[in-house]
């Protein structure tokens, strides 16, 4: 066998070599896909990416993170809770690869009483926030997983609800299979004139409101209240909301929770609200 003859059958062996390669980290990376669809950001370990930071940080206007361990050049992100999910971002810090301590991140426009903090990957233009929450998946600057869960925390930064003793607000109805244009609650206790809202389920949360009513203080039964024509959802959410505003007007917005004034009231720390199944 030449020279020639030897270094063609060297060239072909490592041409299959190097496609079963390929196809071998193809197939995990799909299969890792599959088993873990929720993790779309940069996988890492605990001993590379860490977060610290007290989860009570009522009125301030810089969140602090007490410690962040990035396994790169990274960004601490900021969002309102929306659900549990993060939605419009209202913070953002850059720090460098290792570790961080008393980092002071700038709070802006907050509409919600917690926020969800993060920390992402800087992948792309250095110092620039490359991450779009409408197409995350191909954003560059992903968040950190670890132990296939979100590198994130929930944070209180403003005080929410209305307290009131127990015994003074509640809510009662039962499952209305079927209910579409009125849904009927059975009894409600409001400590001063209140709004009964009726909203969508929506991840397991408050969605679209599709229902109002305006009660008296004291003891009230057999309410019916006006649906919207719309599509419901398996499950009405029913809460009690305080009238603090405008008398008989609905002062309260889902997007700026914080700074409306007609808040659900909270009874020993829980929200006065009931789950009504109608489907």
């Amino acid at each position: 066998m030449n020279k020639k003859t030897v270094l063609r059958a060297a060239l072909a062996l490592a041409l299959v070599a190097g496609t079963a390669v390929l196809a071998g980290c193809s197939s995990g990376t799909g299969a890792d896909a599959k088993k873990n669809p929720d993790v779309w950001g940069y996988v890492t370990t605990a001993e590379k990416a860490q977060l610290e930071l007290a989860e009570n940080q009522d009125g301030v206007d810089q969140l602090v993170v007490d410690r962040v361990l990035a396994p790169g050049d990274a960004w601490i992100v900021v969002h309102a809770d929306n659900n549990g999910k993060p939605g419009m971002r209202v913070g953002l810090k850059h720090v460098k690869r290792g570790e961080s301590t008393n980092v002071r991140v700038p709070l802006k426009d907050l509409t919600t009483p917690s926020v969800i903090v993060a920390v992402h990957a800087d992948r792309a233009t250095k110092n620039k926030f490359d991450f779009d929450m409408m197409a995350k998946e191909m954003s560059p600057d992903r968040p950190f997983f670890v132990d296939e869960k979100e590198l994130a925390k929930a944070v209180k930064v403003r005080e929410f609800g209305i307290p009131t003793p127990a015994g003074t607000a509640l809510v009662e109805a039962v499952a209305q299979p079927g209910a579409k244009a009125t849904l009927t609650i059975d009894r409600v206790v409001a400590p001063e004139p209140a709004w009964i809202v009726v909203h969508l389920e929506k991840d397991g949360g408050p969605g679209g409101r599709v229902g109002l009513l305006h009660v008296p203080a004291g003891e009230s039964s057999g309410l019916s209240v006006k649906l919207d024509p719309v599509a419901l959802s398996d499950n009405l959410l029913v809460a009690l909301h305080a009238d603090k505003g405008t008398l008989d007007q609905f002062d309260f917005d889902m997007m700026d929770k914080i700074n409306s004034i007609d808040q659900p009231y909270f009874v020993d720390g829980s929200e006065v609200a009931i789950k009504v199944p109608v489907k």
